[in-house]
């Protein structure tokens, strides 16, 4: 049996593991061994299992495979951040984040290859969407890249919307809560959406992690101009979501608000977002502008910031203010994947350009370049370099 067909053992959880061996005429307690090896232990060797029958590691061999992704490039900053390029098993590249702080780890995973949402603030929206993750390519952003510490925290922050592949986070979810495998516990992982409304409270129902909302607006006009997912979900549509979700115990939901010179970061717009969170359980999470090459918005000045969290707090909001981590290494979200994308197409133009006869003009090009050479530049607004 070649390697094609085998099946993909990793992103099953416990049940559908011991159902699958069950059905080939094995006692269920071997799924339990199997399932530590995987997510425990982190091995993806069969052969490398030793509390195992040779006799069964061989049938695993033969009929599954486990298959992990690789780090193709490692960027680490003088704050401690890493920030990985990570190679899935079709090629297609994604972004997580090592951030290690005072008194935990978090680890920021990507859920999709790309971004439909298409936020004018974001790097990633600015990509082609290709694919979601599998919910074994989500957990394994945690599992085989050999980060320096132990990961305490996860945060689904990273490229794509987890929403938008609603399943396959949910199964990850699972399988980072699971205490008999990767035990990332609910009250460590946070998941990250633009708010797509009919999602939210299935996901509070179902308690697997804490609920942000990327708000970033402070009126239904602000929001929509750089957050296109608005007009599907209006701002008054989200708020009132909120205002109804029904919590266990004393949760609560944190609005994240990246604050852009001069467009959403002046005292009327701290002062309209008070209003906004008026009847919600809630924090909010004040982020700085991660200014990057591809899009023209600026990072307000800390005194702009700080003054604007001073008005929150005033009245009574709980309010962070989370600085920046990792800005000397592409901090911002989908910026590392697009820079090697653009490196990798300009390698191959060169090299396309060595074997065209010397008449060749840039017009007789265009046709070649057209089939995809330039992707990722064709997805930049007109300011990109």
């Amino acid at each position: 049996m070649s390697a094609i067909q085998k099946e993909n053992l990793k992103g099953l959880p416990l049940a559908e593991l011991e159902a699958k061996l069950v059905g080939l005429g094995h006692p269920p307690f071997r799924a339990k061994q199997l399932y530590r090896w995987i997510y425990k232990e982190r091995e993806t060797d069969f052969e490398k299992m030793t509390d195992l029958s040779k006799d069964f590691r061989r049938e695993l061999s033969e009929k599954f495979t486990l298959p992990k992704i690789e780090v193709s490039e490692t960027h680490p900053a003088e704050d401690g951040t890493i920030k990985y390029l990570v190679k899935l098993s079709d090629g297609e590249q994604v972004e997580s984040v090592f951030i290690p702080t005072e008194g935990r780890v978090t680890l920021c995973v990507s859920t999709q290859i790309g971004c439909k949402m298409a936020c004018t603030f974001c790097a990633t929206g600015y990509q082609k969407f290709v694919r979601d993750l599998k919910a074994w390519e989500i957990v394994d952003q945690l599992m085989s890249v050999p980060h320096p510490r132990p990961i305490t925290n996860i945060v689904l922050m990273g490229m794509g919307e987890p929403f938008d592949n609603y399943e396959e986070v949910m199964k990850a979810l699972k399988l980072f809560n699971d205490p008999l495998g990767l035990k990332i516990g609910k009250r460590h992982i946070t998941v990250s959406t633009v708010g797509i409304t009919d999602k939210v409270q299935p996901f509070i129902d179902a308690s697997l992690g804490k609920l942000a909302i990327s708000l970033h607006g402070t009126t239904d006009e602000q929001r929509s101009e750089i957050m296109p997912i608005n007009a599907k979900f209006p701002m008054p549509e989200l708020m009132e979501t909120c205002r109804n979700l029904r919590f266990r115990g004393t949760e609560r939901v944190t609005f994240e608000y990246i604050l852009i010179k001069d467009f959403n970061d002046s005292d009327d717009d701290a002062y309209r977002l008070i209003k906004l969170m008026k009847g919600i359980p809630c924090k909010i999470n004040l982020l700085a502008y991660n200014e990057n090459p591809f899009v023209d918005f600026k990072r307000p000045d800390e005194s702009r910031v700080l003054k604007f969290q001073n008005i929150l707090l005033k009245h009574h909001l709980t309010t962070t203010y989370r600085r920046s981590r990792g800005r000397d290494v592409a901090a911002a979200c989908g910026q590392l994947r697009i820079e090697a994308e653009n490196r990798l197409k300009r390698q191959a133009w060169e090299k396309l350009k060595g074997t065209l006869p010397q008449r060749s003009s840039t017009s007789e090009l265009v046709p070649i370049l057209s089939g995809g050479l330039l992707r990722a530049e064709s997805n930049l607004p007109s300011s990109a370099p």
